[in-house]
């Protein structure tokens, strides 16, 4: 679009109001968009627990469909509850006694950020314990089973089991 500058205040403040009437509803979009306010999360998390920003945004995806106030229950064949599941990352209930020194709770967990960061916390200490594999990244959301603490006894530490 060309704009004369000899068109006059008038003509360019109408032009200028149409363009914003124009862009007003994309603004309002943008500031709407819940990804928008907490996409960094991923990076930050992934930075700081040495876990790949892409892989904690899937797991997001797969865990709450990327809805931060996201909440299940997880219940037993009897269809008693057994633990629940909070926000983004959709972190375990099992986890508060551990966590529970660093004040966490049902309030602070849904918080975006924070909850990433815990999900982080979790793949990290997956890795840690069980290496860089597929298996770390599914007991994210089941916990290791028994025969995969014995199988772990297993296997030396440095194999070259690729993730990705």
């Amino acid at each position: 679009m060309n704009i004369d500058i000899s068109m006059g205040w008038h003509k360019m403040r109408v032009l200028l109001l149409g363009l914003f009437f124009m862009m007003k509803p994309l603004l309002y979009l943008s500031l709407l968009s819940p990804c928008f306010s907490w996409a960094f999360c991923f990076d930050e998390a992934g930075r700081f627990y040495n876990v790949d920003p892409q892989l904690l945004k899937s797991i997001a995806t797969v865990e709450s469909s990327l809805k931060p106030n996201a909440y299940n229950e997880n219940k037993n064949r009897v269809g008693e509850v057994v633990s629940r599941d909070f926000g983004l990352m959709q972190i375990n209930s099992h986890w508060f006694v551990r966590l529970s020194k660093f004040n966490v709770n049902e309030t602070n967990i849904y918080n975006p950020c924070f909850n990433v960061h815990l999900g982080a916390w979790v793949l990290s200490s997956n890795f840690s314990s069980h290496g860089y594999n597929w298996n770390s990244v599914g007991a994210y959301n089941a916990g290791f089973s028994k025969r995969t603490e014995n199988a772990k006894k297993n296997i030396h530490p440095k194999s070259p089991i690729g993730l990705f």
